[in-house]
């Protein structure tokens, strides 16, 4: 990786500490602490408008359950918080804001949203690496829509019945289909996609699929591909594999 790789992960780091201690004495200027300011969040933010339970709680605060007990329970004395029964069981106890709490979380929330932005404006954006635009998988008989992309036929073999100049291809990359043994082993039975998947990612990644592959993952980052192949069924092809790794999945 580059010097300004590192420079880029130093600042965002950096930035992200100074925003918590930032977040830090906000909440202790308006009488919390910050995990009060956190529980606060987390009840606000919980998308079930019965409120969350001590459990949720604590996933969201990666805490143990008698820690999230004990910082309810204080901010319960304090006012902010209080405990419902759930009306469905009453054996779940849900948490929900108090008017005072409410009040609190607000006027706390509408400054992290201004800092927020500030620190967005602040922070280094990533470099665009060689992600495609858009990689897609077709027929080799289908029709090339205008403006489809760089057409790749991925087949190890050449389609029966047509020529170069029908497919409109941009290039014939033979090198990054799966070998002849898989495919045959395959024979798209599709109960063996899933393992056909993983032993194609296998090859990929030696000679001379490996490089193969990086051509036509430069060639994807700089304009949309459509990865042409022969099989009748596209959905349990290698093209799908394929694309797939281009996508990084």
């Amino acid at each position: 990786m580059s010097d300004g790789v590192y420079t880029r992960l130093l600042a965002l780091r950096t930035g992200l500490r100074q925003f918590e201690r930032w977040s830090e004495q906000q909440a202790q200027a308006a009488g919390l602490t910050p995990a009060q300011h956190q529980l606060l969040l987390a009840i606000r933010g919980h998308q079930d408008p019965r409120g969350p339970t001590i459990r949720d709680i604590a996933d969201y605060l990666l805490l143990r359950h008698h820690s999230v007990v004990g910082l309810v329970d204080r901010a319960d004395a304090a006012g902010l918080v209080r405990r419902e029964r759930d009306d469905q069981d009453h054996r779940v106890v849900r948490l929900r804001l108090t008017t005072a709490g409410a009040a609190r979380l607000e006027k706390l929330s509408a400054a992290h949203l201004e800092e927020l932005e500030r620190l967005a404006a602040r922070l280094p954006r990533a470099e665009s690496g060689p992600t495609p635009v858009e990689v897609r998988v077709a027929r080799v008989y289908d029709l090339p829509a205008r403006g489809a992309g760089g057409r790749v036929l991925v087949d190890r073999l050449w389609p029966r019945g047509v020529s170069r100049s029908e497919l409109g291809l941009t290039a014939w990359m033979k090198d990054v289909a799966p070998t002849t043994d898989l495919r045959k082993w395959y024979g798209h039975v599709a109960d063996r996609f899933d393992e056909f998947g993983r032993r194609y990612r296998a090859e990929l990644q030696v000679e001379p699929a490996a490089h193969a592959l990086e051509e036509l993952r430069s060639m994807a980052s700089k304009r949309d591909v459509v990865l042409v192949t022969a099989t009748r069924d596209v959905d349990l092809s290698a093209a799908v594999v394929l694309r797939d790794v281009l996508a990084g999945k």
